[in-house]
Parts: C-alpha cells; structure tokens; sequence
C-alpha cells in the first residue's frame, strides 16, 4: 500500500438531527494513482477492515487553524471515485459480512483504526501497532467533530427531550471547545496547529459515555454488564495526595465486601498540553516482583520495573520479602507530584487458592490471590475529551487467574509444582525419567492439562468460599454470545470483537471459540493506553524539576476492617474463652445493632387453588431474567415441567420456547395466561437489563389507566438469590413480583419464591422445591378441581404491605373457613402474663414471654403457634365503621356451626393492622358515593383505619352485599410460630434464686402451664410490636405443634451433646438445659443426666446476655453444661461457628462425635446453619460427613 502522508485532520460539517447519518474523520492524502485509490478503497471499505477512511471521499480538508478549505480533485478523480462507489454498493449488496460491516460504519460515525491493512493483519497481535491512545494533543477540529458525534449518539438513545434541546447542547459544547482552544504541537504531524479544549460532560452524560466506551471495548468479553456500569465522579479531585486517599474510600465501597459493583473511578481530564493525571500501578492490587542477584524473580516477574520504580520512590519492602507482597499505589496528578498509599486492610487481603478434593496438597501450595482486578493505567476517550485517570474495578473470570496469572510461564509459573503436589508426575516417572521436562511432549501436555484444569477448578471454588464476586469460563462465554446476539437481532450487525482477546483459553471446548466472523472494528467512546508511561514521564519530571515524592499512610485516612477472604475460618479474630475457662469471657460486651430475626409459621397453614370454569386452555409462557445463566437454566428445565404437564392436562398448553423477560410483550398479558418467570438480581439487587424494558412497560401500564387493576392473567417468580447477600437478596425478583401486582396479575403458589444459590447450586435442585408447589396449582387451574395445599411460612409482618396472593372471592371463604375448623378445634385461649424486660419501643434485645395455657400441657423442645387476635377495642371501632351487629353471622357458605358472627370473625380471621389486600371493592363504593374516594391514600393506611377513615367521610356503612365484599378482602390473620423455651418438668429450685452476673435472677417458670418463648422485636411486628405493647395480662389464641428438635430427647444420657445456637435459636437450648436440671433433682437420674455433658457454642447480642446468664450460670453450677464458648456480636465478622475450628477445639468435638457417640443439635438462622454444616463436614470428612451421624444431627433452623 502506498505512503500515505498525515496531515492535519479536516473538519467535516455533521446534521444536528439523530436521524441522519454522521461523517466519520476524514484524512488528507497526497494524490495517488488509480491502483493505489483502488487497493486503499477495497481495504478500508470492502470488509479487510474498518480504519478511518480516507481522504479520497473527502470534499474538504483543514489548515493548521482547524478551519476547512475545498480539497483539490481533477475531473477524471472524480469519475474514477464515482465508478469506485458504484463498485462498492455492487460488492456490498453481494457479500452479507460486508454488508454488516457497513451498518456498523453508518451507525458509529467515529471509528478508531484497528491497524488492519491488506497486507498485514494484526488480529494475532495482543496490542496492535497503532491502537489510538489519550495523553495527546488533538485539533480543534477533531475534538468538535468526536463531540458533536458523541452527543448525537446520546441523542439517538433519547437522552434529550426534543431536537431543540440537543441542538442547545451541542452549541454550548463548541463554544466551549472553542473558548478552550489553544495554539499548540499536534501529536500526529508534529506541527503547529489550534488545540481543542476541553468540554465539562454532566454527570449523566460521563456515565453514559463510561458505559457504552465499555461496551466498545472489543477486547473484552464480559460487556453484557457495562449497563449496571456505576460512575464514581472524582473530577474534582486535583492534588495526588486527594486522589490517592479518595480512590481508595472509593475503591473500598465498590468492592461492597466481595460482592464487587463494577465502577469506573473518573479524575479531572487531561487539559492541553500536558499529561493529565496518571496511575503507575498497573493493577490497583499489584504484586512486587523483586529481582534476585541470580537473575531471578521473587513475586510477579510482570512488576520488576515497577517495583524498582517504588523503591526508588522511598517505599521500603518487608523486611522478610516473599512473592505476595502488595505494592503500594502510587498516583500522580497533573502539575503534582507522585503520593504514595499503603492499600488498605480491606482490600489487601487475599484468597487463599484451596481444592475442596486435595486440600493439603494445594495448602502446601500456597497459592493466593488479590480479590479482584482494578486496572489503573487504562483512560477513557469520550467525546473528545480524554480521561487519563479512570480506574476500573470488575470481578475474574476463572480463567484470569487460573490459566494465566499463576500459569503462564512468565507469571508465576505455578502448573509444574500443581503437578508435582497431585502427584501427577510421580505417576509418569520411569527409569531414565526425572521429572517433568524429561517426559515425552503428549505426556507432559497431557499432565500439564490436569494441572491447568484443577487450578482454574481451586480459583473458583475459593472464591466462592471467600465471597468475592467471579465468573467462570463458560458462563461469561454464553452471556457473551446472548448479548452480542441480542444486539445482532436490535442492530444488524455485531458488537466489535478481537477474536485475541475473546478466544477462551480453554479453546474449543467453550462455545464462543467456535463463532467466528466477529467484525473487528473500534467505535468511540473507547477504552484507551495512555501515550507516555507514567514511569517515564515522571522521570522526566523529576529530571527537569528535581521534584521528589510524597507518602501518604492509610491509617491517617481511612480506618476500615478486614473481611476474612480465606477459605477456611481462622482462629485470629476468635473471642476467648478456652476450653480450661469455659464459663467466661474475656471480650468486653459491644452494643451494636441487631439484625432483624423472623421466625416462619406452621408448614400446617393452608391454602386453597382457585376453582376455574373451563372455557378455554391455560396458555404458559416461561421467561427468565439475568445477568448470567443460571437463571436461564432453571427456565429451560422449568419449561420442560410445563411441557411434559401439559401432555397429560386436556386444556394446557405451553408456548414452545422460552425467551428473556424483555422479549414479554403485553399481549401476553392477557386472562387465561399464566406468566412464569425466572429471576436473577445484579449488582446490588438491581433488575438485570434484559428486564428493564419490562418495568418500564409495567409502569406505563399502570400509568396510563385507573389505579384498580382490572387485567387477570395468573404469574410465579422464582427469585434466584444469594441469601450470603442479605441486603440484596432476590431484590430483582422482589421488584418484577411487585409491577406485576401492580398491573393486576394474580399470584399462584404465594406469587414470588425465593431460591437461594448459596444452598440450591444446581439447576435442577433450584427447581424442584418451586416445582413442587407450582405443579399442582397449574394443574388444578387447568382441570378446574381445587386442592388444598400446603403453604409457604410467613415471616413476622410490620405495617407495610404484605405479598399476599390476590385470592378470588372463593379463595377467601374457603380460607376463612379453614381458619373457621382450626379455631373450633386447634386453637385455645391463652394469657400474656409477663414479658421481660418490660416493652420499650426500638428495644435491640430479646424478650421472655410468658404465656399462662390454662389446663392445657405442652411437650418439651415443641413449638407454639400464636394468633395475635385483634383486641375487643379496635374490632369494635371496626363493627362501629361498617354498621354491623357483632353477634350477626358472616355468610362464608360454611355449614352453619362454623359460619362466625362478626365479632368473631374481625378479632381472629383477619388482621386489622395490614392493609386491605385489594381495593377492588372501591370501585363499587365509589359510584354508588357522592364524595370522591381517595383510593391513593387509602392504599396507604391499615384496615381498621381504612374503614373508619370512610365512616367519617359518610362512605360508611353500606349495603350487605358491598359490606361481605369488604370482609372478604381485609388481611387474613397469619400466625407465628415460635420454639418453647421452657420445660414443663422444671420447677424452682434453691439454686435458681442465685444472682447471674447480670444482676438479674434466674426465672424459671413458676407454674406447670406457663410457658416461656423468645420473641426478637420486629418494627412494627403485629406480635412483637402491637401485642407485647399492650396492657397485661393480654389474650391470645394458641396452637402446639411438634418440632423435629423434639428427637433429641431420644439421645442416651450417657453421650456427650454439642450444641450450636444463636439469638433466638437459645429457646430450645433454654427448655432443654432446664429439663436436665430437673433431672439432676431425681435420684434415679442425677448421676446419668451429668454424664454426657453438654458442650454450648452460643452466639448472642449484648443486649441479651441479662435474659440468659441465669440458666446458663445453673447449669453450669449443676454440672450439665460442661463447656460453654460465647462469641458476642463484633465488628470483625467472627461468627459462633469459627470457634469450632479453634486448634484444639476442633479436635476435642471431633472425639466426642467419633469416638465417644456423640450428638450434635444446631439451632440457628439459615445463615448460620449453612457455615455451621459447612464447619462440621469438614471436620467429619473422613468419617463420611454429617450425614454419617444419622439421628445424632439434630437441627432446627429458623
């Protein structure tokens, strides 16, 4: 290809309407020759690849001033360019890969050159030879022409309202540029020439560009998240001592604890005619790499030069230096000079590289990494303006690390020590044969191949222990080719790809290895290098200025603490006592806040399938929406269900594929359908963005009609959470569920189903507990005959609204005629006579509640499930609003003994402090009144307000007809099950007056009937909150119900018990420990009871430690706890379950469970349980986990 000559870059006037079509930088050439304008034509239009194009199209080119001046063309150029074109459109309308590359040149008006020729394709090479970079000066011309191409990108996505407004923007921005302007060296000729200036972007237009340059970024394959992009604007931040302490806050509130929000740190712009602000580290988390006297490297061979540099700086190394030394961060601003930061605790802690399969094998090992990448020297080139500091922090991809980082033979080289530590090796060996590099080429791939496959196997399984955010190989593969297929279908062309970068490791074996055709092509916004590296430009600095360096130290900035990454809890953070003090605690109580505990009602709750009048076939369509593929893996599984179902059900049927929740349209909305979906969150419980579209249609909907939904198609969510996330947990799912309700869908199965990945890590596992439950109600809806069906539990409700299904009027009664059987023959009357301590509103402990049952007798370690009735006050204030008599019968359609009267019905069937489950009855009301009903405000208020906020207005009483409608949609009344907390055979003892060291006597129940529970505070709690705080005694209605804790009654009292408990989980520890005590005053039994002991492993709150230190104090004194380890709450993170790892502690439990018989019984939330199964099964590895204790694993998770 000919010579072409650079010169300085035209000025190409563009429409300022975002229908038309952008000119793309120009270049002027010197004239060529017919051959030379044809082979340039055919490699810049024709498909070879998508540089800038040239200046044979170019009717203007520019001075050195940035103004434009005709081009020069003899008529005979002008035939010869006219007969090239025609050519053109010929071979595109033929070839459809050119024809995409054309749609890709038309939509993105500024394209980067890929350094592609005819003659030399750089697709093989990691950085091409002529990559644009930032940290350069660029004409006037230029800068206008990038700006006004970036706002009219961001008009076609309707970031602006009208034309006018874009129009508006866009001549406040040149003049901008133009004000900015300054005379100055332009980079590509060398010449003088008018620099543009800079323009400020607003924060929504920076967060924009930052998204879409990553989308551009074809080097990349994770882009399918660059929506949930986040923008931390630090463009105000000017010294390099500010930037080096804000990106490290900032860095810490990204990285959210291991569950990682991609952001994009972005300081001040490079101005003209300097460097503008830069990073040194490559890495935000980089490894020293020292070299060696014997030319060796200890640390990350990719660090030496900068390692030296930062020496050199005045850092001062361990004194003990080993390969995983984090180096300080090092940052520069413009006209500064470098200030230097220790990395904070954290962030510096690393994953400890563990197999679940060979774990002291990769022990020895010792491999670790840093939590997650940040890269540091990269910029972003957005509209002219370039940002020279914007640092990046993501999440790996398995591989990252696994084939590369710790792999590659000039990283760390780890894979011939993996081979030797499985013993890999050792197998190949013969005579003659050494080691490694003596085997036979095949041999040695194919041990090299294991070795690669196990380690990238330990990455990812360890960074799942730890918590910290990663992708696997195959997962970002697919979520890739989804994405770019998704904006195939919207577009007609592809995303830009470099088939280098994008190629998995792996090879062939992982799908996007086999696409191919990708175009490879760089639009802007963009992803960029900088042109100087900051090593050098400092030297020069320092060289010309003499300048030195500043450190800053962390701990004079920023005071945060240290998540535990490694994969197995360590003892360093574990609150005494020992084992030779187990009755004390060396830890001085913290008052924190608590967590909020809910406890789950009867499984016995239930619930009836809507009868159907078959008119014509149930239509199913299953959906998923997620950032990943999980969901979508669910979805197909789930699809096969309803498949397989519908075979054998006359009037179901199934839509034949499953799609992405955008693809719903709202036809498909529509009676007689049934709307699945499979949901995942992203980022911080944010709906992924194949979903958005949806809630934005929900909206409009909901929006553009009466507030009273009037549409009936029936939906499920499953959520597919991460419960280790707790404040994020299934919040996507929960948002879809609620637009929805919203738009008038109607729940089956409790509407939303909250999967959780921490416990259901399959597919299929995910899938069935949520199929077991949907099946029948489809089927049911489908044949027309209703079931009953167990329910989900229902945690503790405050005042806000509840996710009830929308139940028929039919549901309603025959609910309300379920709760009719259950009060006439389960429920009893029981008394609130004490509660301690005494209620206080925002009181952070537990309360003891004792409850007097009467005549009625209880079994030990059961459950008690509560009724909060409505008090007598408010169901008269109730009957008083709708203008009933008390004691006249509800028509429910119940036979005649279990129709309840009024009264009856407003004090134990529904609940007065919940709002209305529907309005829909208001729209009746609301014809039939002269006063406009204020439906927005009423959705607002609980019933029982509801109601006599319409008796004021003189709404109130109406019709019978209109009043049972009214009935039948209040709240129902849901019950609350707790674990008994006390013995019926304990009873006051000497000992018991002793005083704890709380001051506070111990209370035993003082009478057979009473009853103890613990109940946790909940804001607002219907029990918790309304029932406690009234005056007592106070009256409830009660049922008992068995627990499958009981059967740790059935143990011999000769074998030791450990017991794991936490917060309210110390009920049933409570009634078992008084129950031994009571055993300890029989003769026949005293010396039994003591024998096994009981070793406790409790974790409490502080505010709880007066409720619990009475009996714990007893049973210590009777000799049945043996051993007792408190770990209160604390602001390191250690749980009650890392003291069962504690080096001595672990192996005494493990005695008493192998060789002594013993029993494990674990009370805890859901969390807890899990790290504590978890514990256990890896210390009973060996012996065939927890599944070999058989009847000795008591558990009872709240």
């Amino acid at each position: 290809m000919a010579h072409v000559k650079q010169q300085p870059d035209s000025v190409v006037p563009l429409a300022r309407s975002k229908e038309t079509s952008l000119v793309a930088i120009q270049e002027v050439c010197e004239p060529a020759s017919l051959s030379e304008k044809m082979e340039r034509w055919s490699t810049e239009k024709l498909g070879l690849h998508l540089a800038a194009p040239s200046s044979i199209h170019s009717a203007q080119s520019s001075t050195s001033d940035g103004t434009s001046t005709n081009a020069t063309s003899s008529p005979v150029d002008q035939i010869e360019e006219k007969e090239l074109r025609d050519q053109d459109r010929i071979n595109i309308a033929r070839c459809p890969v050119t024809k995409e590359f054309q749609q890709a040149r038309d939509r993105h008006p500024i394209l980067a050159s890929t350094g592609c020729t005819k003659d030399f394709c750089q697709a093989g090479r990691a950085l091409h030879t002529d990559e644009p970079r930032i940290g350069e000066n660029r004409s006037i011309g230029v800068i206008e022409k990038e700006a006004e191409g970036f706002l009219q990108e961001l008009h076609s996505e309707n970031f602006f309202d009208t034309d006018s407004a874009f129009t508006d923007r866009l001549d406040a921005v040149l003049t901008e540029i133009k004000n900015g302007a300054s005379e100055g060296i332009l980079r590509e000729t060398q010449q003088r020439g008018m620099i543009g200036g800079n323009w400020h972007q607003t924060a929504a237009e920076l967060e924009f560009g930052i998204r879409r340059a990553w989308r551009n970024a074809r080097k990349c394959i994770m882009r399918s998240h660059s929506d949930e992009l986040k923008l931390c604007d630090l463009r105000n931040v000017i010294s390099s001592a500010s930037m080096a302490s804000e990106l490290v806050k900032s860095m810490c509130e990204a990285f959210n604890g291991g569950n990682v929000l991609p952001t994009v740190f972005v300081f001040p712009p490079r101005r003209p005619d300097s460097k503008g602000p830069m990073i040194w580290n490559h890495q935000f988390l980089e490894f020293a790499g020292y070299e060696m006297e014997d030319g060796s490297v200890l640390g990350d061979p990719n660090s030496v030069a900068l390692t030296k540099a930062i020496i050199e700086l005045g850092w001062e190394p361990p004194t003990s230096i080993s390969r995983w030394d984090l180096l300080p961060l090092v940052v520069m601003a413009d006209d500064d000079i470098p200030a230097m930061i220790e990395v904070p605790l954290e962030l510096a802690n690393l994953v400890e590289i563990r197999h679940p399969r060979y774990g002291a094998e990769f022990e020895k090992l010792d491999l670790k990494w840093v939590a997650f990448p940040a890269l540091t020297r990269l910029g972003f080139d957005i509209g002219g303006v370039q940002y020279t500091a914007a640092p990046f922090i993501g999440w790996f991809m398995d591989a990252e690390i696994g084939v590369r980082d710790l792999a590659d033979t000039f990283r760390y080289n780890a894979l011939p020590d993996v081979a030797q530590a499985l013993g890999l090796v050792n197998e190949k060996v013969e005579e003659g044969v050494e080691g490694l590099d003596d085997l036979p080429e095949y041999e040695r791939l194919s041990i090299v191949s294991r070795s690669q496959q196990e380690l990238t196997y330990a990455v990812h399984w360890s960074y799942q222990q730890a918590k910290v955010s990663m992708s696997d190989t195959f997962t970002a593969s697919m979520k890739w080719c989804r994405y770019d297929d998704a904006f195939k279908a919207r577009n007609g062309f592809r995303l830009p790809a470099d088939p280098y970068w994008l190629a998995p490791p792996q090879g062939s074996i992982v799908p996007v290895w086999h696409r191919g055709g990708a175009p490879n092509y760089q639009p802007k916004p963009m992803i960029s290098r900088h042109v100087q590296d900051p090593l050098n430009a400092w030297q020069r600095e320092k060289e010309k200025s003499g300048l030195v360096s500043k450190k800053i130290y962390i701990r004079d900035i920023i005071s945060l603490r240290r998540p535990d990454l490694r994969v197995r809890s360590s003892s360093n953070y574990c609150v005494p006592p020992t084992w030779e003090k187990p009755h004390t605690s060396e830890t001085p109580w913290r008052q924190i806040t608590p967590d909020t505990l809910r406890f789950p009602t009867s499984s016995n709750e239930m619930q009836v399938v809507q009868d159907r009048t078959i008119s014509s076939a149930l239509s199913v369509a299953v959906y998923f929406c997620s950032a990943g593929t999980f969901a979508e893996k669910v979805a197909m599984k789930l699809h096969d269900r309803v498949r397989d179902l519908s075979r054998s059900v006359s009037y179901l049927s199934v839509c034949p594929t499953v799609t992405s929740l955008d693809q719903l349209e709202t036809l498909a909305l529509r009676p007689g359908s049934i709307v699945l979906l499979v949901v995942s969150s992203t980022g911080q419980g944010e709906v992924p963005a194949n979903g958005r579209r949806f809630i934005r249609m929900c909206d409009e909907m909901a929006g553009s009609r009466s507030n009273i939904p009037t549409t009936s198609f029936r939906y499920a969510v499953y959520g597919n959470g991460d419960s280790r996330y707790a404040a994020t947990y299934n919040g996507a799912a929960t948002s879809i569920e609620q637009s929805l309700r919203r738009i008038g869908g109607l729940a089956l199965a409790g509407g939303l189903f909250q999967g959780d990945t921490a416990v259901q890590d399959t597919a299929l596992r995910a899938l069935s507990p949520w199929w077991a439950k949907l099946q029948p109600v489809i089927q049911d809806l489908a044949t027309g005959s209703p079931r009953l069906r167990r329910a989900n539990s229902e945690d503790d409700y405050g005042k806000g609204p509840v996710p009830d299904s929308k139940y028929s009027q039919t549901e309603d009664k025959a609910l309300h005629g379920l709760r009719s059987q259950q009060l006439l023959s389960d429920y009893h009357e029981a008394g609130v006579i004490d509660v301690t301590p005494a209620f206080r509103v925002r009181y952070q402990g537990t309360y003891l509640v004792t409850l007097d049952l009467g005549c009625i007798s209880y079994q030990d370690m059961g459950c008690i499930q509560v009724l909060p009735v409505n008090a007598p006050a408010k169901v008269r204030r109730a009957l008083r609003a709708l203008g009933v008599s008390g004691s006249t019968d509800i028509p429910l359609n119940l036979p005649k003994t279990q129709n309840p009267c009024y009264s009856a019905f407003l004090r134990g069937y529904i609940d007065l402090e919940m709002p209305f489950k529907n309005l829909d009855w208001l729209r009746i009301l609301d014809s039939t009144s002269v006063t406009t009903v204020p439906v927005e405000k009423l959705a607002s208020l609980t019933s029982l307000e509801t109601l006599e906020h319409l008796h004021q207005m003189g709404v109130l009483p109406t019709g019978r007809e209109l009043t049972i409608s009214i009935c039948l949609a209040l709240p129902i009344l849901h019950p609350r099950t707790y674990s008994i907390a006390s013995s019926m055979s304990y009873a006051p003892m000497p000992r018991a007056s002793t005083i704890s060291h709380s001051g506070i006597k111990a209370s035993p129940s003082q009478n057979a009937h009473h009853l103890d529970i613990l109940v946790k505070p909940f804001p607002d709690g219907r029990f918790s909150h309304t029932s406690l705080s009234s005056p007592l005694p106070s009256r409830l209605r009660f049922r008992l119900l068995p627990s499958s804790a009981a059967s740790i009654l059935n143990m011999p009292a000769t074998a030791p018990l450990t017991i794991v408990a936490t917060g309210a989980g110390f009920a049933a520890v409570r009634c078992l420990l008084q129950r031994r005590l009571a055993a300890t005053c029989k003769p026949s039994s005293r010396d039994e009871s003591m024998e096994g002991g009981v070793s406790l492993f409790l974790g409490l709150k502080p505010a709880d430690v007066h409720l619990f230190s009475g009996i714990l104090n007893e049973a210590a004194a009777a000799g049945v706890l043996r051993r007792m380890f408190i770990v209160s709450s604390n602001d390191e993170g250690v749980r009650v379950h890392d003291r069962l790892v504690e080096d001595g502690i672990r192996e005494r439990v493990k005695d008493m469970i192998v060789q002594e018989s013993g029993w494990v019984f674990m009370c805890t939330n859901l969390k807890a349980a899990r790290s504590t199964r978890d514990v256990f099964g890896e210390m009973l590895n060996n012996e065939g986990g927890i599944e070999s204790m058989g009847e000795r694993w008591v558990e009872e998770v709240f």
